[in-house]
């Protein structure tokens, strides 16, 4: 297979598995996803059309070569994501999500807590864990090294052109 379908091909197939294997955790095993976490889904959303675009074979090698670049973009902004939220998990630093939100002062403030739903998951506890792995420190990676092969990809592709 010729690097132009190859390349663009690998970025949809991570895209796709990373945020089926999120979905799956949240809705398949209950892991709730903290305001961070679901935050780290937007990259991975946003390079997905982007490699979807450059799988069309009417491409030109320079579009496909500024697609696959937009990719690796999007992969770098997940990654300072997943290095934020790794910091936070680590109380590197704080987050606005971060702690339990306190407790109650009030029977209407607990009224209020209790009609609003199930609280939200703080981003400073780690839900799962892989060989020590957070999602975050593994989205980190993945992030990384996504963003690395975008970007030798786009560069192969622009020198096709």
């Amino acid at each position: 297979m010729n690097p132009a379908r190859r390349d663009p091909m690998l970025v949809l197939a991570a895209c796709i598995v990373a945020l089926g294997s999120v979905l799956i955790a949240q809705f398949g095993f209950g892991l709730r996803p903290c305001h961070l976490c679901t935050l780290q889904r937007l990259p991975w959303g946003a390079a997905l059309p982007f490699a979807l675009l450059a799988l069309v074979e009417r491409v030109d090698a320079r579009f496909r070569a500024l697609l696959l670049a937009l990719c690796a973009v999007a992969f770098l902004v997940g990654a300072g994501l997943a290095f934020y939220h790794v910091g936070v998990e680590h109380r590197w630093w704080e987050s606005s999500c971060s702690g339990g939100g306190g407790l109650a002062n009030s029977a209407s403030s607990l009224l209020a807590r209790l009609q609003s739903g199930p609280a939200a998951v703080p981003c400073d506890s780690v839900s799962f864990a892989l060989f020590g792995l957070s999602f975050a420190a593994m989205n980190l990676i993945a992030s990384l090294v996504l963003a690395g092969f975008a970007a030798r990809a786009a560069r192969r592709a622009w020198s096709e052109a």
